[in-house]
């Protein structure tokens, strides 16, 4: 009979790992997780024009990205909305790390 230090019995039951428990009992595939980081990060970078104060740096520039490729191939109807944003998002991202704007030649 083994008795540990604290004078009780040891139990069979494995240790327990670190960190955070599986969701729903199975723990998600690399893939499954990878999939889910992309899907977060997408829907971040798709809502980060609601709030651009409390938007990441990461996802700031990620929203940059996103507004760049829409502007790659124009669409006539969304190419303004699309410019405006884009402007919202570097003009946050220019005032938050002290960045200089030029001033336009014919801006007064």
């Amino acid at each position: 009979m083994i008795i540990t230090k604290d004078k009780t019995m040891p139990t069979n039951e494995a240790p327990k790992k670190p960190g955070r428990p599986a969701k729903y009992g199975q723990p998600m595939s690399d893939t499954m997780r990878a999939a889910s980081y992309r899907t977060r990060r997408r829907e971040a970078a798709s809502a980060a024009h609601e709030n651009l104060k409390e938007a990441a740096p990461a996802v700031l520039l990620a929203a940059l990205v996103r507004q760049f490729k829409a502007l790659a191939n124009p669409d006539l109807d969304h190419a303004p909305v699309t410019r405006e944003l884009a402007g919202l998002i570097m003009a946050e991202l220019c005032e938050r790390y002290e960045i200089p704007l030029p001033r336009s030649p014919g801006a007064i």
